[in-house]
């Protein structure tokens, strides 16, 4: 998986099911209405395959919705241990990862990439995969200060169905985000009673932290694959 082209292929992992010692890589992009299954395909083949397959490395890829208009309509995230990634793309590419890669280039129109680290991770334990996550992309003056009330926040605070994940974004991208959260829910049911459940409690985090935490966008997005 050597040198994951931005034109190529095609932002974050599925968060709930690695460790906190993983990075990832991001690529968005964006792709015509009526190519769209032909590029879920093209990914459901390759990937699909237990010989195109990097150990130690998870990837998903999804469709963005509930956007705004300079948000790429998918995206792909590729996560693991620091050891299993740099194998992935130190490694030598493959006539069939060449292949797929100039098919996708045929469909895909990069947007941004993004490389980061997972920090603190609360919610469901198990290894069931929340198809549907609330992304927002942020910039945090202090760090520290921010993972601190996060922490105290969201231990306690996490309603059922849902996980939630705070991390660094370590390559920036134009809109110079430092961290990102992702909210996880097990369905869209669970994703639009979250307010309603949560809403004073989240109120009042929010406005611990509004003096050193700015928001740059957000997005929803749904899994279309993981391999």
């Amino acid at each position: 998986m050597k040198k994951l082209s931005l034109l190529t292929i095609i932002l974050f992992a599925a968060f709930s099911s690695i460790n906190a010692q993983s990075i990832f890589t991001s690529y968005s992009f964006n792709v015509e209405p009526k190519d769209q299954n032909t590029v879920l395909q093209l990914y459901k083949e390759y990937f699909g395959k237990k010989e195109n397959l990097i150990k130690g490395v998870t990837i998903a890829l999804y469709e963005n919705h509930f956007k705004g208009r300079d948000i790429a309509t998918h995206e792909m995230v590729a996560s693991g241990t620091p050891e299993a990634m740099g194998a992935a793309y130190d490694g030598k590419s493959s006539a069939a990862w060449n292949l797929f890669q100039s098919e996708l280039s045929k469909f895909c129109k990069g947007v941004r990439a993004a490389e980061g680290k997972r920090g603190s991770n609360f919610g469901d334990t198990s290894s069931a995969i929340y198809p549907v996550q609330d992304v927002y992309f942020i910039n945090v003056k202090d760090p520290e200060q921010y993972k601190a009330k996060f922490e105290a926040f969201w231990s306690k605070n996490t309603p059922s169905n849902t996980r939630i994940t705070f991390g660094s974004v370590t390559t920036l991208n134009e809109e110079k985000t430092t961290h990102y959260v992702v909210k996880s829910y097990k369905d869209f049911t669970t994703k639009f009673k979250d307010d309603a459940t949560n809403g004073k409690a989240n109120t009042e985090f929010t406005n611990s932290v509004k003096d050193i935490r700015t928001f740059n966008y957000s997005t929803t997005r749904v899994l279309l694959g993981r391999w």
